[in-house]
């Protein structure tokens, strides 16, 4: 005879992020096994990953990389190349850059670096490239006016400390090379010069991976070692090979990555042979502790990496999204390292998304790029480039507190936070079974009375849409674009006390993002406080971060319906199909009554 209902509730379900290092029963049910397309969001919950759309699409272009480059007088590169052409984006299209050389490329594995008012190009097996302003051409670095000697045709290259730093050619990939400095086309005069490391490792020798710098060091990632190197002043804005020293060197942890190192201003992050590893923050103590990120996600991270070739491995990290991405291109899949807190044992908390032909990924400027086999495109909105795409969570499998009972599933409730009114399915399984048992839900719609009284950033006038643009709107750009009336203040002054920022064009008007050449002006605009659901507006810093909860007309929707099924162990999913609008999850409760004892 069944016992009495048991509630049992997740609350932020998936907020630890995806597990799939530990055993299903014992995991925590905070953790996902399956968590797809998903990001923890700022608000803590386990939402939905944006989408993607083409800021310039060109047919089979295959693009393999990307740099941007700002030249001294302001003006905006952005440059991208496929394994044989160069292209600059402007104005929403791809045009071509010509190349005055004699090389003939055969792969786009390129790393770009800036240097002076100058871009530069270096890949394995050829002459580094660089970009000449004034002819509006890429040419051999052995054809600039102040060319000396013969530049190293490196695979790794760092812009640091004034000067170039190259390693990994064909013929030695044990050697370190610099410019002279400020002068990167000078490799045999001035400061420029050269260091062999073989002499350094004391356990065998090792082939230099990638570089970086940080505080003042600059470390060198070989396969199997991490080289630190600073100099005798101890500057930690500024490094003279001069006085180069050796300050530590880390054995059996190195880098097998080029394109994974990223620096996030207070860190480095690496993929190494075991994951992704963070280098740290304590070289003044001569002392690395080695925090692994990808702790919970390790074995598969660690087959998925053997299984590739590593220049196909990608990464990106954005501050403002508060993610690092790790790609693996060439299937198509990609790790979401949420930056933000680390977990109580100091790993991130993981996500995967799926996507579609990017080779390379970029973030700057509050935005997320792509290359892709047919154009250039960025992180936005939830289509893909108007296409759905489906968010996957799936609990670990639970026993609920009883390994020996049967569990009878009466009645559940999901908490969803979306828009759109968005069809969305809850799948039920017991005992490892892969049969579900689905149900077929939905967000109640929102109709356009409720979006158009909306409170407003005023607090006291209703939040109404536009049609046209005016020196009171704000524009959201996208499918479609909607212009919002608002009530602010160019200047912080009577009431007006809430500070947003938003984005001036030249034609005028503010907007709520930045346009991709970063030709607005950053403002910053005074509201009247209000509350929502009870809390004060008050310490919110941006516009953007506004939006989530009052311009996308968020629905809070409590489901309940009735069970069924039973099991030892039971393990719910949610899937919803993306076209538009965002969601979130909250919380789930499962109320299930005790059945026989095994």
């Amino acid at each position: 005879m069944a016992g009495q209902l048991q509630a049992t509730s997740i609350v932020a379900p998936g907020f630890y992020g995806l597990n799939t290092q530990e055993s299903g029963v014992t995991l925590d049910n905070g953790f996902a096994q399956i968590a797809e397309n998903c990001v923890i969001d700022n608000f803590g919950r386990l939402g939905a990953r944006k989408g993607w759309q083409f800021l310039a699409e060109q047919a089979d272009v295959n693009l393999k990389g990307i740099h941007r480059f700002i030249d001294i007088d302001g003006t905006e590169y952005f440059g991208v190349w496929s394994d044989d052409s160069f292209y600059i984006y402007s104005g929403g299209a791809l045009t071509e850059v010509t190349y005055n050389g004699t090389q003939a490329f055969a792969t786009g594995n390129w790393q770009a670096v800036t240097l002076n008012d100058s871009a530069y190009l270096f890949q394995k097996g050829y002459t580094p490239l660089y970009f000449d302003v004034s002819a509006q051409e890429l040419k051999d670095i052995t054809d600039h006016p102040q060319s000396s000697g013969v530049p190293p045709e490196g695979n790794t290259a760092l812009s640091a400390y004034g000067r170039l730093w190259v390693a990994d050619t064909n013929t030695n990939t044990t050697t370190l090379y610099w410019s002279d400095l400020l002068d990167g086309p000078d490799w045999n005069s001035g400061t420029s010069g050269s260091l062999d490391i073989s002499g350094i490792l004391v356990y065998g020798n090792d082939d230099i991976v990638g570089l970086g710098a940080h505080n003042g060091y600059l470390i060198v990632f070989c396969k199997r070692n991490i080289i630190i190197f600073g100099d005798t002043d101890n500057n930690q804005q500024y490094l003279d090979p001069a006085n180069l020293q050796l300050v530590e060197v880390i054995n059996g942890v190195g880098c097998i990555a080029r394109d994974s190192i990223q620096n996030t201003g207070t860190d480095i992050l690496f993929l190494s042979t075991s994951g992704l590893r963070s280098l740290g923050r304590t070289i003044q103590e001569k002392s690395q502790p080695m925090r692994d990120l990808s702790k919970n996600v390790r074995d598969d991270l660690v087959r998925l990496t053997q299984s590739v070739d590593a220049t196909t491995i990608k990464s990106c990290y954005s501050e403002n999204n508060a993610f690092y991405l790790l790609a693996f291109t060439s299937r198509n899949l990609v790790y979401c390292f949420d930056m933000r807190t680390a977990l109580q044992d100091q790993s991130a908390r993981v996500t995967t998304w799926t996507t579609s032909d990017f080779s390379s990924w970029i973030a700057f400027g509050g935005e997320v790029y792509m290359t892709h086999t047919d154009g250039l495109a960025r992180y936005y909105g939830y289509q893909d480039n108007g296409s759905t795409y489906t968010m996957k969570y799936f609990t670990p499998y639970s026993d609920l507190g009883s390994s020996s009972t049967t569990k009878i599933l009466k009645r559940f409730g999901v908490t969803v936070i979306g828009t759109e009114g968005q069809d969305f399915q809850i799948k039920a399984a017991y005992d490892y079974n892969d049969v579900y048992t689905t149900f077929d839900l939905n967000l109640v719609e929102s109709n356009k009375s409720e979006y158009d009284e909306h409170p407003s950033l005023t607090g006291s006038t209703s939040s109404t849409i536009a049609g046209a643009q005016s020196a009171t709107t704000v524009t959201l750009e996208g499918t479609p674009t909607v212009h919002y009336n608002l009530d602010f203040s160019a200047t912080e002054t009577g009431d007006y006390t809430e500070a947003f920022t938003v984005y001036l064009d030249a034609d005028t008007y503010y907007y709520f993002e930045q346009d991709v050449g970063e030709t607005r002006t950053t403002t910053t605009i005074y509201i009247k406080p209000y509350l929502v659901g009870g809390v004060s507006t008050s310490g919110r810093t941006s516009v953007e971060e506004y939006t989530v909860a009052a311009y996308t007309s968020d629905i809070v929707d409590n489901i309940r319906l009735s069970g069924s099924g039973s099991g030892v162990v039971i393990q719910f999913g949610f899937e919803v199909d993306l076209n538009g609008g965002q969601v979130s999850l909250q919380k789930i409760d499962m109320y299930v009554k005790q059945g026989r004892i095994l």
